[in-house]
């Protein structure tokens, strides 16, 4: 049918997208449905414990063995000359055939899918006779366009057997297909089968957005350090003998074994669960960028011949120092893409990189033990933030002011999609803030593209720091341009203009006073015009950004981090 980039597969054309190839539109099979029987393996026992599974397949090392199955989808189909609709697998008109006319199909706009994933064609046959039963066993459709505005209400569906006609005007409208579809059909085409499901299915265009949004997770292949590792599990293997002794005596005698060798009482769940051998650390979000923060903070390391990964240490310049307790140049970056599963109509939470049970599935044997992926090279510079310079800055400007409101936002719109509220603090937005103007001045200087530029956002209590890289699979994702900006004689200028183009938004001062009244997106003084970045560069998805945190903007402002 065509070919496809194996970044394309795991991002935008997985399992149960729908894709337009030159001659036709298909639905993408699930991936266990593929040739995969060459494809290189990965068994990173971090990654694979993360996403419980046995292996990943890369698909971009050896993408000709890679042989993805697809079939036509939707299956109305319309003839452009003659306007005739068919739903039989020809790709030509068979009514102009008649005529000695060879005229090719092109697939039908909509598609019907309800909020549990399942989805398939629109009904036209039951559409147009809502009202009428058909007087033929085989009803003939035709697609006619009445007017010139191109709006639904132009588009009519008509019977040529019955005559009976309706207007594809109100297709869209909410619980416009109750009197002919009651519930759901639960067809899952890229799996092959049915499921029971009682919801109600809505019309959507075929290539709209949230038709197909993929739930891929993100890992730095990068080795790990022996911080990495759970300090308490240290010390319940170091002392297992004693600990063991104790705990055959009773809860009590352990508790005084535990104090004699300083450990928190508070552990003793955890302690009795390390001791039975049932214990096994939990993989979050946070757990994951915690293990690359440790290892990104180190001065230099060089695994080259292990993982791939390569950083050092770069001199600060002088007028950096007081903000950045490190910047690291790092020349070699591999990064591994995992798709998980997919979304239809609602998006998915970008802080549960490890939650799949809400995920639609891209496989067909819920058994298979594997889920596909890429794995990229790049390079980066990552910045660490002075700890102490924001703690005095949180102490003597009080950001909450401006912040409070953003945050509140955000949660209420998580809260709204179903997803627990996030810890956030004002550091968050100033250094998610920094990270996008340093993307937009670095992809100047650099010589990439934007998009070609993503952000790791490291914030909690114990890290305070953002790595901005580069790992596009095509030519851009190594060239040495990035990493070429870390000296800090570059560095410098670059993190200045940076910073001095977010004092100003062409959109200002609607922008500059940071009122989401009207806003859809949780931020404060941040728009396209002067904050954004692509979505596939940006972890938060362009929210909770604020150009105030940054610098003074507005006269009588004063929770500016960088001093002007």
């Amino acid at each position: 049918m065509g070919t496809l980039r194996p970044s394309q597969l795991i991002y935008h054309f997985g399992p149960g997208s729908i894709v337009d190839m030159m001659d036709q539109s298909v639905i993408v099979m699930a991936a266990d449905m593929w040739n995969t029987h060459n494809t290189p393996q990965e068994k990173d026992e971090r990654i694979t414990r993360a996403l419980n599974i046995d292996h990943i397949k890369i698909l971009n090392e050896r993408p000709n063995t890679v042989k993805v199955r697809a079939k036509p989808f939707p299956k109305w189909k319309i003839c452009p000359n003659c306007n005739m609709m068919t739903e039989f697998t020809n790709t030509h008109c068979y009514h102009c055939d008649q005529k000695g006319e060879e005229v090719e199909l092109y697939p039908s706009r909509f598609v019907v899918a309800c909020n549990h994933g399942h989805i398939q064609d629109f009904p036209y046959v039951e559409w147009v006779h809502k009202d009428k039963t058909c007087t033929s066993d085989k009803p003939a459709l035709k697609f006619i366009r009445q007017g010139n505005s191109g709006s639904l209400s132009d588009l009519y569906v008509q019977c040529v057997k019955c005559k009976e006609k309706q207007s594809l005007g109100k297709i869209m409208q909410k619980d416009a297909l109750k009197s002919v579809l009651p519930s759901c059909t639960g067809e899952r085409p890229w799996v092959g089968d049915k499921q029971s499901c009682t919801e109600t299915m809505e019309t959507y265009l075929r290539g709209a957005s949230n038709i197909y949004s993929p739930a891929v997770t993100s890992f730095l292949q990068i080795p790990l350090s022996e911080q990495n590792k759970d300090p308490l599990y240290n010390d319940v293997i170091e002392n297992k003998t004693a600990l063991l002794k104790a705990s055959e005596k009773g809860e009590d005698v352990l508790l005084m074994q535990m104090n004699i060798l300083n450990i928190d009482e508070s552990g003793l769940e955890k302690i009795q669960q390390i001791l039975a051998g049932e214990y096994e650390e939990e993989v979050t979000y946070q757990s994951i960028r915690k293990q690359e923060w440790n290892t990104l903070v180190q001065e230099d390391v060089d695994d080259s011949y292990g993982t791939g990964y390569k950083s050092t240490t770069v001199d600060i310049h002088d007028q950096m120092k007081s903000y950045f307790s490190s910047i690291h140049k790092v020349e070699s970056l591999p990064e591994i893409q995992v798709l998980q599963g997919f979304t239809r109509i609602d998006y998915i939470d970008r802080f549960e990189v490890t939650d799949s049970k809400d995920l639609l599935p891209i496989m067909k044997n819920t058994k298979t033990n594997w889920l596909p992926g890429a794995r990229n090279n790049g390079e980066g510079i990552f910045f660490q933030f002075d700890q102490n310079k924001l703690m005095e800055w949180s102490r003597e400007t009080n950001p909450s002011e401006i912040t409070t409101d953003i945050i509140t936002r955000y949660n209420k719109q998580r809260d709204q999609l179903g997803y627990s509220t996030m810890p956030i603090e004002s550091k968050h937005l100033l250094i998610h803030t920094f990270s996008h103007a340093l993307i937009k001045e670095l992809a100047i200087h650099s010589g990439y593209s934007t998009t070609s530029l993503k952000e790791r956002i490291y914030c909690s209590d114990d890290m305070q720091g953002v790595l901005i890289y580069t790992a596009s699979g095509d030519s851009e994702g190594s060239l040495g341009g990035l990493i070429e900006q870390a000296t800090p004689d570059k560095l410098y200028p670059v993190f200045i203009r940076a910073i001095e183009r977010m004092m100003y938004c062409s959109s200002d001062p609607n922008c500059s006073e940071g009122e989401f009244k009207f806003q859809s997106t949780a931020n404060g003084a941040a728009c396209h015009s002067c904050s954004y970045v692509s979505e596939t560069s940006c972890e938060w998805g362009n929210q909770l950004l604020d150009r105030r945190l940054l610098l003074n903007i507005n006269p009588g402002d004063t929770y500016g981090f960088f001093e002007e």
